[in-house]
């Protein structure tokens, strides 16, 4: 009867579009896990020849929010075009912690993983979200790269350490803000003319996500306001 009712447990979390990775024998399982991919798609135009504008914007929320990182971000609608990836992110290890512990990235870009501890201690990369990766154990000294091709939410994680674990946010451009502490302000510039989605990501999920249209014109700035309601 239990075997039943997980089954139906698990097709009714494949059905609403909630999946919880599981990953490979031996390597401890962090819970919850709730992930999420950010479909996109390419463009033949070059950022560095497109006329940009930017948005600048205000955030508001209907209720007191947590001094945690927010991400505004913008998907072109026609795809997102060739743009320079930024300079390869690099994560310490030392007394068993991921530094930095949040970053946001550009789909494209690598972040290289250091073991750099002072005593003899291995360790373990391995992902989940957007990034669905084992890259091994490593020992000290020893290090590790690999690209973020797919946009989207990415836990960190060890399995020879438990309670080591890290998130990343892919955006799938370089069109994106953070907000941080208790900001509320932001500005996009250098965005490529065009139609756009802007959309949010929060790193403690205390709102509903914000999506709305914008469009870019050259060497105008757009006003927007984002809503962030429970």
């Amino acid at each position: 009867m239990n075997k039943i009712y997980c089954a139906a447990a698990l097709l009714l979390l494949v059905a609403s579009g909630i999946w919880v990775a599981i990953p490979a024998q031996g390597q401890v399982a962090p819970q919850p896990v709730y992930t999420r991919v950010i479909r996109t798609q390419q463009a033949d135009f070059s950022w560095d020849t497109a006329k940009k504008g930017s948005v600048k914007g205000t955030l508001k929320f209907s209720a007191k929010r947590a001094s945690a990182p927010v991400v505004i971000y913008l998907k072109r609608v026609d795809g997102e075009g060739k743009f320079t990836v930024p300079d390869m992110l690099e994560v310490s290890q030392k007394e068993a912690r991921f530094e930095p512990g949040f970053a946001v990235m550009v789909a494209g870009q690598k972040a290289k993983f250091l073991n750099d501890e002072k005593k003899e201690i291995s360790h373990n990369v391995y992902f989940l979200g957007a990034a669905e990766v084992d890259l091994g154990i490593f020992d000290q000294a020893q290090s590790v790269e690999h690209q973020f091709t797919a946009a989207g939410e990415v836990s960190v994680h060890c399995s020879i350490h438990k309670n080591m674990d890290a998130k990343y946010f892919i955006a799938p451009s370089p069109a994106f803000a953070l907000v941080e502490n208790d900001a509320t302000s932001f500005t996009i510039s250098g965005v490529p003319e065009g139609k756009y989605q802007l959309k949010t990501w929060q790193k403690q999920k205390r709102f509903k996500d914000a999506e709305m249209d914008v469009t870019v014109e050259a060497d105008k700035e757009a006003s927007v306001t984002v809503e962030m309601a429970r």
